[in-house]
């Protein structure tokens, strides 16, 4: 019986708790990108804003996605978070999402 070759994966970092969880690097990388994208030139983002454009630019670039994309979203942008490169502020009571400054 031949093995299945498994795909390889990205594992990411919950940034208050540290649980990790290894996620396709082919579904990892596109949400990244995305990710980044959509807060580029933003002041900030609700969840509900960020998944959103995400799930154009995914559906966009990658029509077959099935999965939940915004499980997908907030899986990668809480190891984004951890790794420093997006942060999570409060304004006026919102919960905003923007790239971490320099």
């Amino acid at each position: 019986m031949a093995k299945t070759v498994k795909p390889p994966k990205a594992i990411t970092m919950h940034p208050r708790t540290r649980s990790r969880l290894g996620i396709e690097e082919a579904i990892y990388e596109p949400f990244k990108t995305a990710i980044l994208q959509s807060l580029k030139n933003s002041r900030g983002k609700t969840f509900t804003e960020l998944t959103e454009q995400v799930a154009k630019i995914i559906r966009k670039k990658w029509p077959a996605f099935k999965k939940s994309i915004p499980w997908y979203t907030i899986s990668v942008r809480l190891d984004l978070e951890t790794r420093g490169l997006v942060e999570t502020f409060t304004e006026k009571g919102k919960k905003l999402n923007r790239l971490k400054k320099a």
